[in-house]
């Protein structure tokens, strides 16, 4: 039965509903505006190429914002969704017309280098040119009472599925969209796949993305880390902020020595896990794994108990530099583990970093690494599988286009007992639960 307050009308012509993204682009094509980000990059940003016609590079970013922000499952269906609406979405960006998406295609593809680094400075120095955060925006604080500043750079790959194409004399030579953006890579499940590799670079207590950088196949992580690196470098000096007291947290993609040594060249702090198991059979190592452990730590969610060997000065090469080494055992189970190496019915896992120990105790480290409580909320979004017409759109997220502009949107004295640290959930910090420094929210 009908309920008395319900009306359906029926009418021949179609009235779609509008996006339900629409308000947040519209908010954050206000806040360009607002800001002049609009006018910077129709200043700032120059690309020329023949048989532009009447579109500008502004026309395409705000495109590819509205695509970024509408969660859409492809470029295909963003378009279908915004068809109706195309005027008045262009209409947020004081643009007047909608590129079709060939012509973003193209556009993408003849997109060059440096253009985008034009694109990219634009939103890193909008990013710290307000501090609407307070200073300092977070951070983490030792037991001596002294602020870090912990940022993440995080390596992420991405394989492209992509369906068999006949091969045979009578069909053409497939064409695959993904030949110029992606490229064949081990990406966790099988040699050959093509796909992409992206490095993220993000500030975890106000959320902010300093940078993100990108290359197909397996990607020179190498010189992406330089990036990333030379991007926290500016982050920290636009906040004052000495890079002696920034902490650099990485992966095992850098656990080699030599990416842990160009890492260490560049003066900031660095907590790290390591791949290099041959530190293992270092006579400094060896000698402490004989004694017994610095601390016991359970993790939260596998309930794994680690014992922590703390190794305070472990060179790197017989002409340095020098470390510390943390090492966390525990017992090997059934399967092979995922992260370390079984040595005698032992796994063996292998951290690295600068911080003093006097502050930083063994479990401190690895809470720190571990990312309790802030980050890897963030961060687990990329770890969800996405469609690869999303992932790999053209050549955008190749030179991280579209992914930049969303940038805008825890010791008493060595082995003695140990103060806990808590978490502040304010202002995103980790303190001493007790003594005589204290959380400044109170």
């Amino acid at each position: 039965m009908t309920h008395a307050s319900v009306h359906i009308q029926i009418a021949p012509e179609s009235a779609p509903t509008t996006p339900c993204w629409f308000a947040e682009v519209a908010i954050m094509a206000e806040i360009l505006k607002t800001y002049g980000l609009v006018k910077l990059i129709e200043t700032k940003v120059r690309f020329a190429r023949a048989r532009f016609d009447h579109y500008e590079l502004i026309d395409f970013v705000a495109v590819l914002i509205g695509y970024a922000l509408s969660g859409e499952p492809s470029l295909q269906a963003f378009y279908e969704r915004l068809a109706p609406f195309s005027e008045l979405f262009m209409a947020l960006f004081e643009r007047s017309r909608l590129p079709h998406r060939s012509t973003l295609s193209r556009f993408l593809g003849a997109l060059d280098q440096p253009s985008v680094e034009a694109l990219r400075s634009v939103f890193q120095e909008d990013l710290v040119a307000r501090t609407p955060f307070g200073s300092p925006a977070g951070g983490l604080w030792d037991r001596q009472g002294k602020h870090w500043l912990v940022i993440d750079v995080d390596g992420t790959k991405q394989a492209a599925r992509q369906r068999a194409l006949p091969r045979t004399k009578d069909h053409p030579a497939p064409h695959r969209r993904f030949e110029q953006v992606c490229a064949k890579g081990y990406f966790g499940r099988k040699r050959g796949q093509v796909g992409r590799t992206r490095t993220t670079v993000l500030q975890p207590y106000t959320h902010q993305w300093i940078g993100t950088f990108s290359g197909p196949g397996n990607g020179d992580y190498r010189e992406e880390m330089r990036h990333a690196l030379q991007a926290i470098t500016a982050y920290a000096a636009a906040f004052a902020l000495p890079l002696c007291q920034v902490i650099v947290r990485v992966d095992g993609l850098y656990g080699n020595t030599a990416p842990v040594k160009e890492i260490l060249s560049w003066k900031s702090g660095v907590i790290g896990r390591s791949k290099e198991y041959s530190w293992l059979d270092l006579p400094e190592v060896q000698t402490r794994l004989q004694s017994p452990p610095d601390a016991q730590v359970t993790h939260p969610e596998s309930g794994t108990v680690r014992d922590l060997y703390d190794c305070l000065a472990v060179p790197l090469t017989p002409a340095g530099p020098v470390v510390r080494l943390l090492v966390g055992t525990h017992p090997a189970g059934d399967h092979k583990p995922a992260i370390g190496v079984v040595r005698k019915e032992t796994v063996y896992e292998l951290f690295y970093t600068t911080l003093p120990p006097h502050v930083f105790t063994a479990s401190d480290v690895l809470q720190v690494y571990l990312h309790r409580g802030s980050f890897e909320t963030v961060l687990s979004d990329e770890d969800q599988e996405q469609d690869p017409d999303r992932f790999s759109l053209a050549l955008a997220l190749r030179s991280g286009l579209l992914a930049d502009p969303c940038a805008m949107d825890v010791e008493s004295p060595f082995r003695t007992r140990a103060t806990p640290l808590s978490w502040c959930h304010a202002c995103a910090g980790i303190f001493p639960g007790s003594g005589s420094f204290a959380c400044p929210c109170g």
